[in-house]
């Protein structure tokens, strides 16, 4: 005669349906994260026309006369100016790096917003990847140490003793 299941017994087949619902969480993710890189990426193909260009490096220049203003939003002259130069140098053909090149060679290092991404200042733009890699590493770690191990059966000993606590 078999046995009554124990109620503390995890139900048959649940360890898989675990798996599968923890795969379909993960692939969720990856399309969503996938998905958003892929439209970005779709959506930056078209070429700009030479009004977006100029805001675009633009936005990338400090204002020379402003406190923590783009020289793209700033209403000042030397902003103007600032936009004239970009205009003018990407009408004659200069790439962004060039413009970028001339207007430090004039203004300063300060001039441009972001750092450059070498040499010493090239960790303001890895420490951070290295740091959510490793937080990612060290959550999958402790969740794979956090999973419920598996439990042995109950002898038939175990299961009397059981019963009678409960009874008694």
């Amino acid at each position: 005669m078999a046995e009554p299941a124990d109620p503390a017994d995890p139900p048959a087949g649940s360890a898989p349906r675990r798996r599968l619902g923890l795969a379909f969480v993960w692939l969720v993710m990856v399309l969503a994260v996938g998905g958003t890189l892929g439209y970005d990426a779709l959506a930056s193909g078209h070429p700009l026309t030479l009004d977006q260009k100029v805001a675009a490096i633009a936005s990338q220049v400090r204002c020379p006369s402003c406190q923590d203003e783009t020289a793209d939003h700033s209403t000042t002259q030397t902003a103007a100016a600032v936009r004239a130069t970009i205009r003018q140098r990407l009408l004659a053909g200069q790439s962004q790096g060039e413009i970028e090149a001339y207007l430090e060679s004039r203004y300063g290092p300060g001039i441009l917003l972001r750092p450059p991404a070498g040499g010493l200042t090239g960790l303001v733009w890895v420490l951070p990847v290295a740091a959510v890699v490793a937080a990612v590493g060290g959550l999958a770690v402790a969740f794979r140490r956090w999973r419920p191990r598996a439990v042995a059966p109950l002898s038939a000993e175990e299961r009397a003793l059981l019963e009678r606590a409960r009874q008694g």
